[in-house]
């Protein structure tokens, strides 16, 4: 199932890249081509297929700029999966914003909110000067994309090899300090085109010694922030952009992002309690090597 549903994936990407396209020049984007697009971003922001790998591959095929047009949506799409995530872990969410309301008393939340924000703190090295020429770099190149994609599948294959031990924990306990350091560096590397965020976090996670729930209710809750600071960025390159729009494709967008990130959202927890990723470890080896072997055409 892993395997059928990643090449699904891929393929309506591919198709609402080019839709995308050849909408953006002429100022409009249709109903349809939200919805696609907003399935594309709900699905792949949480399944370890890296989104970010395969619009990559799809701007370089259909020639797109990686650094025009799109923004407008995009953020919209980001506050669907936002929304998703939030609402998938809104007990966690609730009691995290708690937390300041009792900054001085401890309890379990308390502590994931301290090991978040650690987590999150290597992300700020996103906004050294030369960090983010340098993810364009790679994004535009196919080859390079295929290497990150490779290096995805890797990552994936060696982290699920072993038994995880308490795969089914109800409350899983919140990681070190150590730990949250170590998958908050792993969600930077992340930002490479062709490197899974949730792949490459959870399987950190695994890694550290933490069980699959564990690793994976940290993994989403740290991807909040992360999402967020998206957002932010995108809105940084809207400019001066202030055309009239119609606001219906928008809001498309942002429900279908919100109902299937939620629903690959489930899917994924339950295919990582289970360990059975091996059709993905697969279609990012293949993919990898295809982008490598066109690249280099």
């Amino acid at each position: 199932m892993p395997l059928r549903l990643a090449i699904v994936l891929s393929l309506l990407a591919v198709a609402g890249v080019a839709w995308a396209g050849d909408a953006e020049p002429s100022g409009g984007l249709g109903l349809g081509v939200a919805a696609m697009l907003g399935a594309v971003q709900g699905a792949t922001e949480f399944l370890p297929v890296s989104s970010s790998g395969h619009l990559a591959l799809a701007q370089a095929f259909f020639g797109i700029d990686p650094e025009t047009g799109g923004h407008r949506f995009s953020i919209v799409a980001h506050a669907g999966t936002l929304l998703a995530v939030m609402w998938m872990f809104r007990r966690d969410v609730l009691e995290l914003a708690m937390v300041p309301l009792r900054p001085l008393t401890p309890s379990p939340a308390r502590t994931t909110l301290l090991m978040m924000v650690l987590a999150t703190l290597p992300l700020g090295l996103v906004l050294v000067p030369g960090v983010e020429e340098a993810i364009l770099a790679v994004e535009s190149n196919p080859r390079l994309v295929g290497v990150c994609l490779l290096v995805t599948a890797t990552i994936l294959f060696v982290a699920f090899r072993r038994p995880s031990e308490a795969g089914d924990e109800v409350d899983p306990p919140s990681p070190t300090p150590r730990s949250a350091l170590l998958v908050g560096l792993a969600q930077l590397v992340a930002v490479l085109p062709g490197v899974s965020r949730s792949g490459s976090t959870i399987a950190a996670g695994l890694g550290l010694g933490m069980s699959r729930a564990a690793a994976a209710r940290f993994s989403f809750l740290i991807s909040i922030p992360a999402i967020l600071g998206a957002t932010v960025l995108e809105l940084r390159k809207l400019g001066e952009e202030s055309a009239a729009i119609d606001p219906m494709p928008y809001v498309v967008g942002f429900a279908v992002s919100f109902v299937v990130g939620l629903a690959c959202l489930r899917l994924l927890l339950l295919l990582v309690r289970l360990g059975r990723i091996g059709g993905f470890v697969a279609y990012l080896a293949v993919l990898g090597l295809l982008a490598i072997v066109w690249g280099g055409g």
